[in-house]
């Protein structure tokens, strides 16, 4: 008895550019749309081109390639619903595409404006995209999208998060970013962290120093200052900037630690009132902060400015529609966002480095805030501290 052993198997010969299609191609196209695996090879095979030839016309090389065939690569692609893996083309070329930003509340149309900046200058400026992650001001949050940008292999981090506790895990967040930098990630913030990346923020003792003298400038002596936890170095340091200008005038000056919502602002400036109801002019630390204030005072029969005056923190293009116009600082997050984005595109080789913004802060004038009254609620005198 003769037993005849089955011929091995060979994969179909893929003709050169200009070829005829072999007969296989069809059957690979159809084995590719049901597994869902579709790749580069099976493009090619479909179309009836080398691999070299389908890779560059799916990345839109400028290397020349006839007409004929880009139109048979893509049609290939298409009949195969093929979609190119970034993330794999990243780790073989070593030039990333992906950065990753944390931001601190996406209700906040402060970080919206963030957002909003770094993406476009990502996409038009540096052909990458930005992965937008919404912490919710939620130290636990940001230690978690950081470790999962790294798992999708990000070139870069911005951490744009701000207004809460930070200290609590600080010594995490270092450990975890410099375990990010050893792998290749090129991580900024735009917040003083006290972590050894670099830092692209504003000066923020001047922001406090900017505000406190916005009021002082209008003759106000008595001021009540709402700011977020006490556990932040920006608090802290806009607060340095705050006192020394209120010191030095002898004002008088209240301030209370709440949260950067509109609700707990309310809270905040209702208390801060009941207390020491002869304050003529408040500090808001954030735009959000800024339109709780409006609401409460007006809610309390206080006109603004002309009972009190408002001076936030943070400048947003919304600010234009509040009534009166709230003046304010401009922080310029958007321009030390883009400035972080254009360092992590350079470190990465995709651009040349830029020299960053300058890092003072502007006042925009609005229409909250008017020199003092001689009314019951001026006045001025001794300096005091609220806890």
């Amino acid at each position: 008895m003769r037993c005849s052993l089955p011929r091995p198997w060979r994969p179909p010969r893929v003709p050169p550019d200009g070829g005829g299609r072999q007969g296989g191609a069809e059957l690979t196209g159809r084995k590719a749309r049901r597994s869902g695996s579709t790749t580069i090879v099976d493009v090619a095979r479909e179309a009836g081109v080398s691999v070299s030839t389908a890779a560059r016309v799916i990345r839109g090389s400028d290397a020349t390639v006839d007409a004929s065939l880009k139109d048979r690569v893509h049609a290939a692609a298409a009949s195969l619903s093929y979609v190119p893996n970034v993330m794999a083309r990243n780790l073989r070329a070593g030039a990333p595409t992906l950065v990753g930003l944390v931001v601190g509340d996406m209700l906040d149309p402060f970080y919206g404006e963030i957002a909003e900046a770094i993406t476009e200058q990502a996409e038009t400026m540096h052909s990458m995209l930005a992965v937008v992650c919404n912490m919710h001001r939620d130290p636990e949050l940001e230690l978690k999208y950081c470790r999962r940008l790294l798992e999708y292999r990000v070139g870069g981090l911005i951490l744009a998060g701000g207004g809460f506790h930070q200290w609590s895990h600080r010594d995490r967040l270092a450990e975890l970013t410099a375990q990010m930098v050893a792998s290749g990630v090129v991580v900024t913030t735009l917040t003083p962290r006290g972590i050894d990346v670099p830092a692209f923020h504003v000066d923020n003792e001047e922001v406090g120093r900017l505000a406190a003298e916005e009021l002082l400038s209008a003759g106000h002596r008595r001021i009540g200052i709402l700011i977020g936890t006490q556990q932040n170095d920006v608090t802290w340091q806009r607060i340095r900037g705050m006192e020394d200008a209120l010191v030095r005038a002898g004002a008088e000056y209240h301030i209370t630690h709440v949260e950067y919502t509109s609700p707990a602002a309310e809270a905040g400036v209702a208390s801060l009132f009941t207390a020491y109801p002869g304050i003529t002019g408040v500090i808001a630390g954030s735009y959000a902060m800024s339109m709780g204030i409006f609401r409460w005072l007006r809610a309390s029969g206080r006109s603004v400015p002309n009972d009190v005056s408002v001076v936030g923190i943070g400048n947003t293009r919304i600010a234009e529609w509040m009534s009166p116009k709230l003046t304010a600082i401009n922080l310029k997050l958007d321009q030390f966002g883009c400035a972080a984005l254009s360092y992590i595109a350079a470190k990465s080789g995709r651009s040349e480095p830029t020299a960053p913004p300058s890092t003072m802060p502007e006042i925009v004038h609005g229409e909250s805030v008017s020199r003092v009254s001689q009314g019951p609620h001026a006045g001025g005198g001794q300096t005091r501290l609220s806890e």
